[in-house]
């Protein structure tokens, strides 16, 4: 069992990321994500190990950092994400790696 966090700058299209993945579901629009979502997705590596993620997605706005920070501990992998059409929010990438570092074990 392996928890992976979603980061990255609101809009950028995590929740999006995570039901394309979990629902086979792609969404245009998606509502702004208050607080944390989450979903499991579980897959078989080599034909015999059954690997399980929890995959959690996080608000990208600045008023939820303190909330999402908790989310941090315990993970095994950091999903960083921006939108290519978007320049602020690639250069945002460098922020979000410091919010890695500081919080994440």
């Amino acid at each position: 069992l392996f928890k992976l966090i979603i980061i990255g700058d609101t809009g950028v299209g995590k929740s999006c990321i995570l039901a394309r993945l979990i629902k086979s579901e792609f969404k245009d629009e998606h509502n702004v994500t208050i607080g944390v979502e989450f979903g499991n997705y579980a897959m078989v590596l080599n034909n015999e190990a059954l690997i399980k993620l929890q995959i959690w997605d996080t608000a990208g706005q600045e008023s939820f950092r303190s909330i999402t920070r908790i989310f941090y501990k315990g993970s095994h992998a950091v999903m960083l994400v921006f939108d290519i059409t978007t320049r602020e929010s690639f250069n945002s990438i460098r922020n979000w790696q410091k919010e890695i570092e500081n919080n994440a074990e």
